[in-house]
């Protein structure tokens, strides 16, 4: 076979015929802008459909037909922020109007383009107020209203369905931020969930002295608010907490950090089948009579509450507005500022963990991962308790006073046991196991103690109640149904404490801490240790939020 001998200047020609500068020009359509997190340069990338590969450092800057620069506030810089700085995309401006897409989830923007442009990417710091303001409309009379005696206050009134935006992931725990104020630049708060369900005090106050020195304030302000971050302790204000009887709320106030709703809150937002009302019984602060308290009940009214009956607590707060970077501020997607843990040492109270199961009895759910929620944090682990309860009922055990041969510990052994002990601190730890009758103090159960490395809650501790939403047959009201392990097994579930001699305390589905007899069948929520502190797990991914905890490696 002979070869034709090659001639450049022949082929040179040919390809100038084929391939034209103007037809050279249409074939780069799109240019596709990646800003990538935390570092000075962006990628700038094509569809598939295109031919074109270019990287540039961010800032002013010119690539082939495309301008861009970046603003932060307003003021030009030479990088874009990173995720987590507080900074949210605000738009992109271009002068011939190129496609912008923006992906919050990926923080990055897509520039496309047919031609030659120039784009300018805005970010802004947004504070919760910022966001918030936004679903205020003249008129509305319901969702975000203006308060109509101080022009700088704004609040929230009206059902779960027409109030589905004012969810904040903060400090470990979801809250409703129930009004604001834009000239103090202040929110307050107050906890979606029951907290805990402890007697409020031994008598009804009748003088800020004796709320002061309620159960309930001294839980608030010492137990609850030592649970916290310094950071969050710091950014919450000092606030006036009415506290007199329901007639007349102001009648006793009392300034702390941390307190409980009071009726006339509870009915500005709408009382019965407002966003408050949670279809849970949970104390207000205020009294009704010399025997009994004020709260709202499994139906959303106002009831009589005598001291004897113990109910479930939300907290309430004021804090100074925040930057928020992410969400959207419904019940799965809460508002948030982005500050997340790399290894289990980081990691706050109240915070959401993942652990892989390796038993087959389904204890949590079908994907055999079990969601837990930390209690409380030791030099060397993490408590948590199951967001959940087991599949199946357990007795308590032949006497009110748990041991080695309960029946409950059996269940909690094997429980344990089907976990991976790589995850797990198996020393022996401290349980509170002290008796808890009526007008009990919280702290009393501290009297009596029990060793192990797995039990049930605590009184008094937090997730101690119905934080859970736990029911045997009803819908669930308050949480996202979709994070709860096991839901519907059981309306009850086990405390590691005893009322008296022949009954044991347990948590009921309406928010009350009732008690029942050790050898009936109920609930079990179990409690055990995560390695932290020298033995702290790495962090691969998660936020710390029940919809995503995080997973160690």
């Amino acid at each position: 076979m002979r070869f034709k001998p090659f001639n450049p200047d022949k082929e040179l020609k040919k390809a100038n015929r084929k391939y034209t500068k103007k037809q050279l020009i249409t074939t780069l359509l799109v240019l596709v802008v990646m800003i990538t997190i935390g570092t000075s340069y962006a990628i700038f990338s094509i569809q598939p459909e295109y031919h074109t590969f270019i990287k540039s450092q961010v800032g002013e800057f010119s690539t082939g037909d495309i301008k861009l620069s970046v603003l932060v506030d307003g003021k030009k810089v030479e990088s874009i922020p990173s995720k987590g700085s507080g900074y949210t995309y605000e738009g992109t401006e271009c002068e011939n109007n190129s496609t912008v897409i923006w992906d919050d989830n990926m923080h990055n923007v897509k520039i496309s383009t047919t031609g030659p442009d120039s784009c300018t990417i805005k970010f802004k710091k947004y504070t919760l107020i910022d966001l918030l303001i936004n679903q205020y409309q003249d008129g509305n009379s319901t969702g975000l209203i203006k308060d109509g005696t101080q022009d700088d206050v704004y609040y929230y009134v009206g059902t779960k369905e027409q109030v589905a935006n004012n969810f904040l992931w903060y400090g470990g725990h979801q809250w409703r931020v129930i009004d604001f104020n834009t000239n103090e630049k202040t929110l307050t708060l107050i906890s979606q969930q029951p907290l805990t369900a402890i007697a409020p005090a031994s008598t009804v106050w009748t003088t800020e002295n004796e709320y002061n020195n309620s159960f309930v304030n001294d839980w608030l302000n010492n137990y609850f608010f030592n649970s916290l971050n310094k950071e969050i302790q710091d950014n919450i204000v000092e606030s006036i907490f009415n506290v007199g009887p329901y007639n007349n709320v102001t009648g006793i106030t009392s300034t702390k950090k941390v307190g409980l709703l009071d009726v006339e809150q509870y009915n500005k937002a709408g009382g019965t089948n407002s966003f408050l009302d949670i279809k849970d019984f949970w104390l207000l602060g205020n009294g009704y009579d010399s025997n009994n308290l004020q709260i709202v009940g499994m139906n959303g009214d106002l009831y009589v509450n005598p001291l004897t009956s113990v109910r479930n607590l939300r907290a309430v707060i004021k804090i100074n507005d925040i930057p928020i970077v992410l969400g959207d501020g419904t019940l799965t997607n809460n508002y948030r500022n982005e500050s997340v843990a790399e290894t289990s040492a980081d990691i706050q109270v109240g915070e959401y963990i993942k652990i892989p199961y390796d038993g087959t009895d389904n204890s949590c759910d079908i994907d055999n991962e079990c969601l837990f929620r930390v209690v409380a944090i030791d030099n060397d682990s993490l408590k948590v308790t199951l967001n959940g309860l087991l599949p199946a009922k357990s007795k308590f055990g032949d006497t009110t006073t748990i041991s080695a041969n309960s029946t409950v510990v059996t269940v909690l052994n094997t429980f344990r046991d089907n976990i991976n002990d790589k995850y797990l601190d198996l020393s022996q730890k401290d349980f509170n196991i002290g008796s808890y009758g009526d007008l009990a103090n919280y702290k009393n159960v501290a009297s009596e103690k029990y060793s192990a490395n797995v039990g049930l809650p605590t009184v008094g501790e937090l997730f101690s109640g119905n934080d859970i939403d736990i029911s045997a047959t009803n819908t669930i009201n308050f949480v996202d149904e979709s994070t709860i392990e096991n839901l519907y097994v059981s309306d009850l579930y086990w405390t590691l404490n005893r009322y008296d001699s022949t009954r044991v305390r347990r948590v009921n589905a309406n928010g009350f801490l009732s008690s029942g007899l050790n050898n009936y069948a109920i609930g079990v929520r179990p409690v055990l240790f995560v390695k932290s502190g020298n033995n702290a797990l790495n962090i691969v991914s998660g936020d710390g939020t029940a919809q995503k905890p995080y997973i160690f490696s």
